[in-house]
């Protein structure tokens, strides 16, 4: 179980007494984590993310709430319960193999951390469908967990990318997702003089003269190819993606580039 220290900032909290029962939610967003729920909860005047748990698609569980604190993501319910949240939208989406298996060794070690026997629904304790039609509650939470609709979980991954040879924001979500980096569509601290060079790469490139970062994503896509992860795309990354695809090694991404095309036929493909 991969769980990540996210070390947000909270206002004062106040410590949970006694911990009886855990409580399911999901985001009701397609990508979010820890870090962008947190900024959405202050911005509503909390003292930060009220869920204590973010399962992200890809299996990542990620630290939100201090575990020992009051959440708040169930009305009337935070005072003895630990809140987990599921990044998507099961309303509308399916449960990724990932993510299932993460949920359920997380609800295996809280149940056995505080000897919890009875796991909820945000529905079951609000006035919400939360966490939606689609949400696989009896393989989550297994046999000992009490009754709920059954739903089937299907492996299959949401809409496929466009094979359309233009790298943009729906791209990097689903690269994001795939090597587990922080998922905001957007490929951070590029040097912008490789914009001109490079016209498949659409929307959602941050291009900076100077540039104080790197993108995790590229870092991740580099030691995929064996490049070196600097965490800046150029010709000689280009080219080791390339080379890994068995392409002509040129260098750049034109538009439409054959190359973003064969990334994103590999994506559709995990």
């Amino acid at each position: 179980m991969n769980i990540i220290n996210t070390n947000l900032s909270f206002s004062p909290l106040s410590t949970r007494k006694s911990t009886t029962r855990i409580i399911l939610h999901h985001a009701a967003a397609s990508t979010c984590g820890a870090v962008v729920i947190h900024r959405w909860h202050k911005q509503r005047g909390w003292s930060g993310i009220g869920y204590h748990f973010v399962v992200r698609k890809n299996g990542t569980i990620e630290r939100g709430r201090p575990e020992n604190k009051t959440g708040a993501h169930a009305s009337g319910h935070n005072y003895d319960s630990i809140g987990v949240c599921f990044e998507g939208n099961f309303e509308t989406e399916a449960m990724y193999p990932a993510q299932l298996r993460a949920g359920q060794e997380l609800l295996a070690y809280l149940k056995k951390r505080y000897k919890i026997q009875k796991i909820q629904c945000h529905r079951e304790v609000g006035s919400t469908s939360c966490p939606g039609r689609n949400f696989p509650f009896t393989q989550m939470a297994g046999a000992s967990a009490p009754s709920s609709p059954s739903h089937t979980v299907v492996p299959a991954p949401p809409d496929k990318l466009a094979v359309d040879g233009c790298w943009g924001r729906k791209t990097t979500l689903r690269l994001q997702n795939i090597f587990g980096t922080p998922a905001d569509g957007i490929v951070s601290n590029q040097h912008l003089c490789y914009k001109s060079q490079n016209p498949g790469l659409d929307s959602g490139w941050d291009w900076k003269d100077k540039p104080a970062g790197a993108s995790p994503l590229i870092k991740a896509i580099q030691k995929k190819v064996g490049a070196s992860p600097d965490g800046h795309i150029g010709p000689q990354t280009i080219k080791a993606i390339q080379k890994w695809q068995n392409s002509t090694p040129d260098g750049t991404f034109s538009v439409p580039s054959p190359c973003i095309k064969k990334i994103q036929k590999w994506c559709n493909n995990q």
